[in-house]
């Protein structure tokens, strides 16, 4: 097949253009130019450009599914898909889980009532994540019909995971010491490894799938995942601490510390329901794999303490760390 990925070169679009490639597919990248990729493509297609300004440059140019990995905006994913409308036999969108909207519910289907946003024109993206991508979704339906896959992902993890939110966990396994992580009341986490999702909307994408499908990833508790991390370096020591203290420290959930959310508000979100894209085939693979691997790209960053996006700074771990033990004495 004829492969168009919007984006391409970070991430989820550098992982889905390798998959298809490996699976002896066509593949050309539309992107900015900004982002170079980690590694090499080989034999891949380029072509620079910005979605909102040079459509244009597709228009002489045809393809059998068009993989969008980074629409945000409902008025720009409506103008690539009308513009792809008459070149391409189907478009996958890659949206997110986050569409719902109450997402404290638990066992959450693609059925559940998604939010809708109230200003079509907003220009941040922040708060309105959710309802933008739902409203991406629908703008995608409304010009592709049946001809459209959505998929909802949950958070997803792995090798070239710039944004750190899981990333920070393996690495600092390695790093070693005394390794803050909260009691969590509810210590259920949800992940999915950027190459088993990659591998599957590649199979989607072969199988002419259509429809809305959540690709939250496997189940699993954070404590066990910790112990995980750790189980290499024989200096690292687990320091549980009770959330109530992180909260009146004022520690961030989520980013500060990723995988942590003390509200209900959000929780519904580890329990969302897979089966459906399960019984399409959707697998994961071992945890361990997915940490170790994830571990050894990030060292190879040597990135700074103040460069991290996600994670608590060490200066900011280690007094938190004395203040906790001076309580508990």
């Amino acid at each position: 097949m004829k492969i168009l990925i919007i984006g391409g070169t970070r991430f989820l679009g550098k992982h889905l253009a390798e998959s298809f490639k490996r699976n002896n597919h066509e593949v050309t990248l539309f992107h900015r130019g900004k982002t170079a990729a980690e590694g090499t493509i080989e034999n891949v297609h380029e072509i620079i450009g910005d979605r909102d300004q040079d459509l244009s440059l597709l228009k002489n140019n045809s393809w059998d599914v068009v993989v969008d990995t980074c629409g945000y905006f409902p008025k720009q994913v409506r103008k690539t898909a009308e513009s792809l409308h008459q070149n391409v036999n189907s478009y996958i969108f890659v949206s997110s889980v986050s569409v719902y909207e109450d997402q404290s519910v638990r066992s959450l289907t693609e059925e559940a009532n998604t939010a809708v946003l109230t200003d079509p024109d907003v220009t941040e993206i922040g708060e309105h994540y959710g309802a933008l991508k739902a409203a991406c979704e629908q703008e995608v339906l409304d010009v592709f019909t049946d001809r459209a896959l959505i998929i909802r992902p949950g958070l997803i993890v792995g090798p070239n995971d710039y944004t750190d939110r899981f990333t920070y966990w393996p690495d600092r396994g390695v790093r070693g010491g005394e390794i803050l992580i909260p009691s969590m009341q509810d210590p259920t986490v949800r992940f999915i490894d950027v190459r088993d999702l990659a591998n599957w909307i590649v199979r989607m994408a072969e199988n002419k799938e259509i429809g809305i499908y959540q690709a939250v990833g496997g189940i699993y508790n954070f404590n066990e995942f910790a112990e995980k991390c750790v189980a290499g370096p024989k200096d690292s020591k687990l320091v549980h601490v009770s959330e109530i203290y992180l909260l009146e420290e004022k520690v961030g959930e989520w980013v500060e510390v990723p995988l942590w959310i003390a509200s209900e508000e959000y929780r519904g979100l580890n329990y969302a329901d897979d089966t459906k894209a399960i019984n399409k085939g959707l697998v994961f693979r071992p945890i361990e794999e997915t940490i170790k691997d994830t571990a050894d790209w990030s060292q190879a960053r040597r990135l700074k303490p103040d460069e991290w996006k996600a994670g608590l700074h060490p200066d900011k771990e280690k007094a938190l760390l004395q203040k906790w033990k001076e309580q508990v004495k």
